[in-house]
């Protein structure tokens, strides 16, 4: 399990993840209000994408986590995983390892970066 911090540097990290996106996948990425629940640490934190970026990233109380857009549920080993490459997010969902709460189309334009 990881810990806080540590799942505080990687989230961190999605916002570099969005940076390296080539410009016509960030334009078609909608703004959206996002939040990722890391239920080993009951934790969540809620963010924006906004224009491709990542921002607004902080730290909500758990409950607070059901008004956001796209709803990510995970451990903080699969969030780690994810976020360095070593999980594919199309895997983690169908396998159960990521709980999406969300519009369809909003899931297939998250996979376009995760």
């Amino acid at each position: 399990m990881a810990d806080i911090e540590t799942v505080r540097h990687v989230i961190s990290r999605l916002g570099a993840i969005l940076d390296d996106a080539d410009p016509e996948t960030r334009r078609k990425i909608p703004d959206r209000t996002l939040s990722a629940y890391i239920r080993d640490l009951d934790v969540a934190f809620g963010a924006r994408l906004e224009s491709g970026d990542l921002v607004d990233v902080h730290e909500i109380p758990p409950d607070d986590r059901r008004t956001a857009h796209l709803r990510l549920t995970l451990s903080s080993d699969d969030l780690v995983e994810l976020v360095e490459g070593r999980l594919h997010f199309g895997s983690g969902w169908a396998h159960g390892r990521i709980k999406v709460e969300a519009r369809f189309r909003d899931v297939l334009e998250l996979r376009r970066f995760l």
